[in-house]
């Protein structure tokens, strides 16, 4: 009895000194779960990727876009009415490229807009950069396109080729001048097109490919926001035409030596922003250490940008080896920002390793965070990561990510990919606010 003692003593001190050397250890000691409901996208088990493209509508429908590295992504939706997802169709097929030879149509890498007319647009994106044969051109890839969806129709139209041989990693949509607006990978040129005019416009080289920010900020006039170089932040104005760069700085670190992060992974731009239609101010995670920030492009003169915090899982403020940041930002219920912090490095396959990503809130009246712990399913599984959050008119707040998947025995194994030794396979993830 003594020994099981001392042994406890013992157990409890080591617990004690980790804690010590690791807060995120004792932190993680603190932290709950918080319990969503998920669902899968049948059929698309071998999607591999997500990033952006997640909007819940007017009408009640959440849009996704799914990506397959070397293969052809998916446009698809679910209809919480009636609990089921469509699979609209596979974009190479949708832009009329399937017996082309070129590299596929891999990804919805933009932001999804509605239109006035109740479409859906949105822009499509390569994976995979590289590794095609080049059977078609000497690029191997025709371009990304901007595209509609009409939910009446069920019908979606290729609004055309954006640029030639480049993908359109970054979009968003202006609703005020019905325009779709890109910035190009890996040649990083500014980019839009007007849809009741049926033109696409080409601005020129606006950054290097190491640093190509992957949200654009829309404001209620219809300016378009990006970052650019170390920190800076370029305008677009539609009224001038012009790309003016603004006398404004993100807070982001300088990037030294990274720990656990691939190195050509930018550290200088604006990982994610959105906007806030009551408070007209943009809201945004940098990506060199997650800081939250906000950037009032109202104020006289260029603007003004304000460091709020850093928002990371509990555990790892002012560290070095704090997770990349994720494009899981929304403006939500209850006057809240929410966002999906991972707990590891992750980018699907390529992730570090499997770990809980976490839900936090940010009050924005009462400036305070919350770290309300590990996303879980009701099954107990864990989400090992999400890169996309939006909230609309239902009140709930909607992610895209990574789920655990535990084989089934005499059953075969549907997985896009495995997160070190863990297969996963992509969700949707409803959190409903009490």
């Amino acid at each position: 009895m003594g020994r099981r003692r001392g042994a406890s003593l013992w157990h409890g001190c080591i617990f004690l000194l980790l804690c010590f050397w690791c807060p995120q250890l004792s932190a993680a000691a603190d932290r709950g779960t918080v319990v969503v409901d998920h669902r899968v996208f049948p059929g698309l088990h071998e999607m591999d990727g997500h990033w952006s493209s997640l909007m819940e509508a007017s009408d009640g429908k959440v849009y996704v876009g799914l990506a397959l590295h070397g293969g052809d992504g998916h446009l698809v939706y679910y209809d919480p009415e009636s609990d089921l997802m469509t699979d609209v169709g596979n974009l190479t097929r949708l832009v009329g490229e399937t017996l082309q030879r070129q590299g596929p149509q891999s990804k919805i890498h933009t932001r999804f807009g509605e239109g006035a007319d109740g479409r859906i647009y949105f822009g499509t994106h390569a994976g995979f950069w590289w590794d095609y044969a080049r059977f078609g051109t000497k690029e191997g890839y025709s371009g990304g396109h901007w595209m509609a969806f009409d939910p009446a129709s069920g019908q979606v139209e290729d609004l055309g080729l954006a640029i030639a041989h480049d993908g359109i990693v970054t979009g968003a949509y202006d609703p005020v001048h019905h325009r779709l607006y890109g910035i190009s990978y890996p040649r990083a040129h500014f980019i839009y097109h007007d849809v009741a005019g049926r033109r696409s416009v080409d601005k020129g080289r606006i950054n290097n490919f190491d640093s190509v920010c992957r949200t654009l900020g829309v404001d209620d006039r219809g300016r378009v926001y990006g970052s650019f170089g170390r920190g800076q932040i370029f305008r677009y104005d539609p009224q001038s035409d012009a790309l003016t760069e603004l006398s404004l700085q993100l807070p982001i670190r300088e990037k030294g030596i990274s720990l656990g992060r691939d190195y050509q992974k930018s550290e200088s731009a604006w990982r994610v922003v959105v906007w806030h239609p009551d408070r007209k101010v943009f809201y945004g995670v940098e990506e060199s250490a997650s800081i939250l920030f906000s950037f009032d492009p109202n104020q006289e003169g260029a603007g003004a940008v304000r460091r709020l915090r850093q928002i990371s899982q509990a555990g790892f403020q002012d560290r070095r080896d704090v997770p990349y940041a994720t494009l899981s930002l929304s403006t939500g219920p209850g006057g809240l920002l929410y966002y999906g912090a991972a707990g590891k490095e992750f980018d699907y396959s390529g992730s570090t390793g499997p770990a809980a990503s976490n839900l936090i809130t940010y009050d924005l009246e009462k400036g305070e965070m919350q770290d309300r712990g590990a996303l879980t399913l009701r099954d107990g599984r864990r989400v090992l990561g999400t890169n996309a959050a939006h909230s609309g008119p239902s009140g709930n707040v909607y992610l895209v990510g990574a789920i655990e998947v535990k084989p089934e025995p005499e059953e075969p194994l549907k997985s896009g990919g495995k997160i070190g030794e863990t297969p996963f396979r992509l969700a949707l993830l409803i959190y409903r606010p009490e």
